[in-house]
């Protein structure tokens, strides 16, 4: 607890009292540069001089009658104080000049570092204490700087990378290590502590060390030298605890330490360094064997570009001697290097940009190299960076490779993926159109369905289909998708003589694809549609004819934006396609007959002509009736006949030896009459070439060598272009009869129209093949391995037609007997 003491008169007559005394003693006390403070055993202050006023910033007798207390820290205050009554309570302990340091107050709030000398007398019977104070402030703020500094030394010291060993400069005893040292002898603090200088060091080289102990000694005794410092050139090693040796760096110097001459050296572990010495050595020793015996390009160039050296197949990639070339400033001079898009690469982003900006090394840089000569060649790039032992840059090694014959292949191999992946692509958008084939059931859908698929996909651009006009022979557009009005009507205006000579008239000549893979210099594009053609991107063009059999329905024209876009396979795929699509339109048209109510008759006479069944009839004075034709496959038709008043073995000799003839045998004889059965193959009769235009043979009969035939066709067939079909084959051939017929839809009629429309081609070939050839009659007179040889087929093949067709016939027929059942009901 603080006591505070109380005041009272003993400071006024102790001032009166020192008023009395001499000029001198008042002049001591006064003008001391000390301030001098006299307390009673309260702590009262009962004297001051001037130089404690000024110390404590309290003037005119202002300290006097204070406590002394006032003059500290208020958190110093209670300490202050219980110290100084145990020293004047305690009556055996000697006061006079006691010596303590405090932190004084100063009136204006600052502190003070103050050094306090006390007295202790006795005056007039009373006990007195008199304080000398001295400011110590800046003193204690240099010992706190040197402490600073000597903890400063000391944590650098510790914790400097090297290792420091602090010697006696006259026994060389080490008498202090840092961490380092520690680290870098494998020895601890105290054992390091007990040897000499020397016995850090290999023992064979002991008498080395000792003679640059003693040279550092006599060096740090000489005149006017100010450093005392010696780095020492020889190969110096550390033993290490483990017995191993570490190359060290040694700097030893000789300095004063605490009044003491001390020998400080440091030891610097340059195991790293000399193997980085050893890479770069191995690196240069490496670089120049490559240069001298390296199959590939090899150069040196500087961080700037220039090339420094080279060896002579440098001279071979750029065409130029290695003394023309490492006389240039830089390479960039005369040669130009292209990226994998064929866009120069600025060389402050090139290679050498990259590798120092990086620091490391980069592989496989491919770029296309232009010469001054304008060849260009793939070359691949290696480079390395090279450092001098200070880790800067100082060259960089490039090594170069022309792979122009690797990239050829690997941009072949690019294309031939390309392509396939294209071709796949292809074969995918024709499965899609081939499906909606299947489910169209007019020329106009199968048109429309075709081209909009071809459009709608990013293979190809405008689509149409096209189709000659009689009688300039040019191009008429009749379905088209993705293609606007405005070229279309262009199409149109375009003067016939320039489409009759074109690609796609050539196409429907020659029932075969014609491919213009230039628009812009191709002669078979008419000139009238060149310029709007090249601006809607046209590259290349390919004309599809759609063929079956003999005929030809029209032509696809596909415009692509590829110069290169029908391969073989592709054009071979779009062959198949037009196939498929004359099939589909051929279909569509032979069903006509089936669902309309009218359709003209035409009646042709063959009397005139060479027809087979004409001259087989003259030469054997017989008849001939058609029963019935059964497209079969590969443009077969099998022709089902009735022979009367001939032997069949003459007529069927006749037969086999017609060239059109591919199979001839009798089902049946009857009396007078036999059933035969003949397969035609090709498209060299006029049954056959009628069927493909859509039209089907009603009737046929010969006698005695004259002859006709009635076909029915569509109401809106050309008849013209019928007529034209029957005489491509017997030029001889007369229409003789056309007329219209209307028929009213009987029931029956419709079912059987129904039934037709869910036969596929197959099993309705099958089923009426097999009716005329007597395979449902009992005994059979054909069996299912017969009829299926006639059609060209499996006889498995054969049978699953035939089941097929023989079921979807047992449902119609018993929908209609419940249907009538439920009438009745």
């Amino acid at each position: 607890m603080t006591h505070q003491p109380d005041h009272d008169t003993n400071a006024e007559e102790f001032a009166a009292h020192i008023g009395t005394e001499t000029t001198f003693f008042r002049d001591l006390v006064e003008h001391a540069l000390d301030g001098f403070l006299t307390l009673d055993p309260d702590g009262t202050i009962v004297f001051s001089n001037r130089a404690a006023e000024r110390l404590f910033g309290w003037f005119d007798d202002g300290l006097v009658g204070q406590s002394i207390l006032k003059l500290f820290p208020e958190r110093h205050r209670e300490a202050y104080f219980d110290s100084f009554y145990r020293r004047v309570g305690d009556g055996t302990r000697e006061v006079d000049r006691e010596y303590v340091e405090r932190v004084g107050l100063h009136a204006d709030g600052s502190e003070l570092s103050l050094a306090f000398s006390f007295f202790e007398y006795e005056y007039d019977g009373q006990q007195l204490f008199t304080a000398i104070i001295r400011d110590i402030t800046e003193r204690k703020q240099r010992e706190r700087e040197l402490e600073n500094t000597k903890e400063k030394y000391k944590k650098l010291v510790e914790t400097a990378p090297d290792a420091i060993f602090i010697a006696d400069a006259e026994t060389g005893t080490i008498e202090d290590v840092n961490q380092a040292a520690v680290s870098l002898t494998g020895k601890s603090r105290g054992e390091l502590c007990e040897l000499h200088l020397s016995e850090l060091h290999p023992s064979e080289q002991a008498n080395q060390y000792t003679e640059n102990f003693q040279e550092l000694v006599k060096r740090g005794s000489v005149p006017g030298d100010s450093t005392g410092v010696i780095r020492h050139d020889m190969n110096h090693h550390i033993a290490h605890d483990d017995g191993s040796r570490l190359p060290v760096e040694v700097s030893s110097g000789i300095t004063e330490l605490d009044g003491k001459t001390v020998i400080q050296g440091i030891f610097r572990d340059i195991s790293k360094r000399q193997e980085r010495e050893e890479e770069l050595r191995q690196e240069r020793d490496l670089t120049e064997r490559i240069l001298e015996t390296s199959p590939i390009a090899v150069g040196v160039f500087t961080p700037d570009r220039q090339l420094v050296r080279a060896n002579e197949q440098v001279e071979e990639i750029l065409g130029l001697s290695v003394d023309q070339l490492t006389s240039l400033s830089t390479l960039d001079e005369v040669f130009t290097l292209y990226d994998t898009e064929n866009r120069p690469i600025d060389p402050s982003d090139g290679l050498i940009a990259e590798v120092i900006d990086t620091g490391n090394p980069i592989y496989d840089y491919e770029a296309l190299l232009e010469r001054p000569d304008g060849e260009r060649y793939w070359i691949s790039l290696h480079a390395a960076p090279l450092r001098s032992l200070d880790d800067e840059l100082e060259y960089i090694v490039l090594i170069g490779e022309d792979i122009s014959e690797r990239k050829e292949r690997e941009s072949a191999i690019e294309e031939h993926r390309d392509r396939l992946e294209t071709l796949n692509r292809i074969n995918r958008l024709i499965r899609e159109i081939n499906q909606t084939l299947v489910r169209t059931t007019t020329r106009d859908e199968i048109e429309a369905s075709v081209c909009e698929r071809l459009a709608a996909s990013d293979l190809y651009q405008d689509v149409f289909i096209g189709e000659q006009s009689l009688p300039s022979g040019g191009i008429e557009p009749r379905t088209s998708a993705n293609v606007d009005s405005d070229y279309i009507a262009r199409l149109s205006r375009t003067d016939s003589a320039e489409t009759s000579t074109g690609g796609a008239a050539e196409a429907l000549r020659t029932q075969e694809l014609q491919l213009i893979t230039s628009v812009e210099s191709d002669p078979r594009f008419p000139d009238s549609l060149r310029d709007e053609a090249l601006a809607r991107g046209f590259c290349s063009v390919l004309c599809i004819p759609l063929v079956y059999g003999e005929t030809t329905y029209g032509v696809l024209v596909v415009p692509a934006s590829r110069s290169d876009a029908f391969s073989e396979r592709e054009q071979a795929v779009f062959e198949e396609l037009g196939e498929t699509i004359g099939y589909a339109i051929h279909a569509a048209e032979s069903k006509k007959l089936l669902h309309t109510d009218s359709h003209y008759e035409l009646t042709f006479d063959l009397t005139e002509t060479s027809a087979f069944f004409i001259t087989a009839s003259a030469d054997l004075q017989c008849s001939i009736t058609l029963e019935d034709l059964v497209p079969s496959t590969n443009k077969e038709l099998l022709y089902y006949i009735t022979l009367e008043n001939a032997p069949v073995d003459s007529f069927l000799e006749l037969a086999r030896r017609q060239p059109i003839v591919k199979k001839a045998r009798c089902i049946s004889t009857e009396s007078e009459a036999s059933l035969l059965e003949i397969v035609f193959v090709g498209a060299s009769t006029s049954p056959q070439v009628l069927i493909e235009r859509g039209a089907r043979i009603k009737h046929a009969e010969v006698v005695d060598g004259r002859g006709a035939f009635v076909a029915e066709a569509p109401a809106d067939a050309d008849i013209r272009t019928l007529t034209d079909a029957v005489q491509s084959v017997h030029p001889n051939a007369r229409l003789t009869m056309k007329q219209e017929v209307k028929r009213s839809v009987q029931p029956l009629r419709r079912q059987h129209a129904r039934l037709r429309s869910q036969l596929t081609d197959r099993q309705q070939a099958s089923l009426t093949a097999a009716y005329n050839a007597g395979f449902f009659e009992w005994p059979r007179e054909s069996t299912g391995e017969e009829v299926a040889d006639s059609l060209g087929v499996s006889a498995p093949t054969f049978h699953q037609h035939l089941r097929a067709s023989e079921r979807k016939l047992l449902a119609v027929f018993f929908g209609k007997a419940k249907a009538m059942e439920s009438n009745r009901s």
